[in-house]
């Protein structure tokens, strides 16, 4: 069979009512209200967990690595969803409708109330039992003798075209995709499901009862019994009230971690907690299952991404390059499983380089299960190989951030840098006449033009990885690559001395050509190529005259403040940061990818690219090898921005400043490390750090390291 047939017996029901568990999260900021939907599907929000996730009242399920379709088909399996339910007519029908998104618990709520009668719908992805989706109708009176009753629609949408279902023991569904991505590398993969009685149809309040509450459950994953398992303990903590709460806990664990908050403008304040919100609801927060690890990122996270639709959940240069950056800085745990699903594919990337013709690594445009290329249009994969750096970048982001001996060495993160170093020396070309390197034939960031030669972008971020590859060497006692060395100090970096600015390829001119996206303004961050101040004033200048604003990504703008702000132009960056946020769709900030809704949704490649702008743009962040940079500025419009939990080499520390004030505060070191130090712009001393211990200093730039 290839549907899902739920059946509306042997409901799970009990007479008492689970309260909401408060949040550590302000109210204001997390609770993102409306009396009506929206009327576009799209800004729907969803709910995840990194296993499992769906968008609210839509027909699809999806689970993280569940991919069907042969190579440049694959995209993510659609199920048919069991929890897609909605409120469809109440008793007594006069009541009050509210729909919340409550990011700070990560709980979906449909209510209805009028004097002495509560109905709510409440909906979520389990962030301990993260197999489970769960879905709960509450229903509250205060006289029984009110008559309470309830009719719930399901979407489940059409019988999915990419599985295949068929029975299994009682109550278990087997679920199959229905063709392999490269079955040479890896089979169709098989799964199980169990839900149970579905909420579909009229569900009257029981007599002699004032509280009551319905149970939907859909568990999904590749192994039987742990679906199993993971059923059992969901109704048992349902039925002794705590399956809300140990879901709420979980977030608030995360939040008392780290978070984001500012004071003046509290739509700021809801974008923030938003952003991090959906992309933490795509990310596992346990360290990766060995039998069916994370695979990654993608534009639309993990609740979008079936057929012709969101970049059919690949993963891109996003994850890498615009996702990583925030999240690893606060949830440095998270940023190594998003670097491990690069080391998981790293022998996918050493094949697709032996069969195009290179030599070592070559990470594809586009991957989803199996590593290998997937994306399906032609020129990308073939000129974008930007992502070999791109990968590298991350990788160097995050040993500057962690110093991670483990991940680098046990975990083949440094084998990713040195073979793609050995994919750029073997794709470099030599001009003798000009005693240069060059990379030729490739698509930049700006995908309007392809192929060309000598991408500033591409040039320079081969240029930082064959240099790490060889710093990794000088870490761990190997000795230098001197070919690596030698094509870094002789390739061709694209620069205009009359007009002072870095040309985006070779033949490139400002005059005609209009490009897509940041290209050239990623120059200064995340690559901090060395440049004059009056360069970058005109790369940025330059480029955002070819840019065009209503169909930029998201995260374009974001990178073009955060240059203005190394500038020390923050009247240029207020109103560019205007212009980065119109992307967000009301009322519940699902990110479109352009401006004017068109594109991927929910897109976290801007979330994770608006994100870098408040964090390295107005906190002014910078990892170096030896330390890390501040330079905290207000937001336009703010008044003051706390920084919780930002990690640096296994310590933590949180940043509160104003616009007069700075307050920094060690907030833990773990056993393994000796602690950190901080030096002021005031001072040329460096102060040691004493957990606890509140630094106030007025508002200046700062650095920190650990102690030496």
């Amino acid at each position: 069979m290839t549907s899902l047939i739920m059946n509306t017996k042997d409901r799970i029901v009990k007479s008492s009512v689970e309260l909401v568990h408060p949040s550590v999260t302000p109210d204001g900021a997390t609770t993102l209200s409306t009396e009506n939907l929206p009327t576009n599907t799209d800004y729907m929000p969803e709910v995840g967990n990194g296993h499992i996730a769906t968008v609210i009242h839509s027909d699809s399920i999806f689970m993280n690595g569940l991919y069907n379709g042969a190579n440049f088909s694959s995209h993510r399996a659609r199920i048919s969803s069991t929890c897609g339910y909605s409120i469809n007519a109440t008793t007594p029908s006069e009541l009050a409708r509210v729909y919340t998104l409550d990011v700070g618990r990560g709980v979906f709520f449909e209510s209805y109330t009028a004097s002495g009668v509560n109905i709510t719908l409440r909906t979520y992805a389990h962030r301990t039992l993260t197999h489970v989706l769960v879905t709960e109708l509450v229903m509250m009176r205060d006289n029984v003798s009110k008559d309470v009753d309830v009719t719930i629609d399901l979407n489940s949408g059409a019988p999915s075209e990419d599985i295949d279902f068929i029975s299994d023991t009682p109550g278990v569904i087997h679920g199959q995709t229905r063709e392999a991505e490269y079955p040479e590398l890896a089979p169709r993969t098989d799964f199980y499901m169990l839900t149970s009685a579905s909420l579909q149809g009229k569900i009257v309040m029981s007599p002699g009862v004032q509280k009551e509450t319905y149970l939907g459950l859909t568990v999904i994953d590749v192994n039987k019994e742990t679906v199993t398992a993971a059923y059992a303990l969901a109704v048992a903590a349902f039925q002794e009230n705590h399956l809300l709460r140990d879901h709420i806990e979980e977030w608030n664990t995360m939040w008392n971690r780290s978070s984001i908050d500012v004071e003046g403008d509290l739509n700021i304040s809801k974008i923030n907690y938003a952003c991090l919100y959906y992309i933490l609801s795509s990310l596992p927060w346990v360290p990766n299952n060995k039998d069916w690890p994370f695979i990654g990122l993608s534009p639309g996270g993990l609740a979008h991404g079936e057929q012709d639709k969101d970049y059919l959940g690949h993963i891109f240069w996003d994850q890498d390059i615009w996702m990583f950056p925030p999240i690893a800085l606060l949830y440095p745990d998270l940023g190594r499983l998003i670097v491990e699903t690069r080391t998981r594919t790293l022998a996918a990337a050493k094949i697709l380089a032996r069969e195009s013709g290179f030599d070592g690594a070559r990470y594809p445009w586009e991957s989803a299960f199996t590593g290998l290329e997937t994306c399906p249009a032609k020129p990308y994969p073939e000129f974008e190989i930007h992502i070999n750096g791109d990968v590298s970048l991350m990788v160097r982001q995050y040993w500057q951030l962690t110093h991670d001996h483990d991940l680098m060495v046990n975990g083949s993160a440094a084998e990713i840098v040195w073979e793609t170093a050995k994919f750029w020396s073997s794709r470099v070309t030599y001009d003798k006449g000009k005693d240069v390197y060059r990379i030729l034939g490739v698509m930049p960031p700006d995908e309007y033009h392809f192929p060309v030669n000598d991408s500033v972008f591409t040039n320079s971020i081969a240029r930082i990885n064959l240099n790490f590859a060889n710093d990794l060497k000088q870490t761990f006692g190997l000795p230098e690559n001197t070919t690596w060395s030698n094509i870094s100090n002789k390739l061709h970096i694209p620069y205009d001395v009359i007009m002072d600015y870095h040309p985006e390829f070779e033949g490139f001119s400002s005059h005609q050509d209009r490009t897509k996206q940041a290209d050239v303004a990623l120059l200064g961050y995340p690559l901090m190529v060395v440049m004059n101040e009056s360069t970058r004033a005109n790369d940025l200048t330059i480029y955002e005259t070819t840019t065009p604003i209503s169909y930029a990504p998201a995260m374009t703008w974001g990178i073009f403040l955060l240059g203005w702000l190394d500038l020390g132009n923050e009247t240029k960056a207020a109103e560019l940061f205007i212009r980065s946020i119109l992307n967000v769709q009301q009322p519940f900030y699902v990110w479109s990818e352009n401006s004017n809704g068109d594109g991927a949704v929910n897109f976290h490649t801007g979330m994770g690219g608006y994100l870098q702008s408040v964090l390295f743009g107005y906190g002014g962040i910078r990892l170096y090898d030896d330390s890390m940079h501040f330079n905290p500025k207000l937001i336009n419009g703010t008044t003051k921005i706390s920084f919780k939990g930002i990690n640096y080499r296994q310590c933590t520390l949180d940043l509160k400043y104003t616009i007069d004030q700075l307050n920094l505060t060690l907030t833990s070191v773990n056993p393994s490390s000796a602690g950190l130090e901080v030096m002021f712009q005031e001072s040329d001393q460096w102060q040691k750090m004493t957990v606890g211990q509140n630094i106030e200093r007025k508002r200046q730039s700062f650095q920190i390291r650990s102690i030496q």
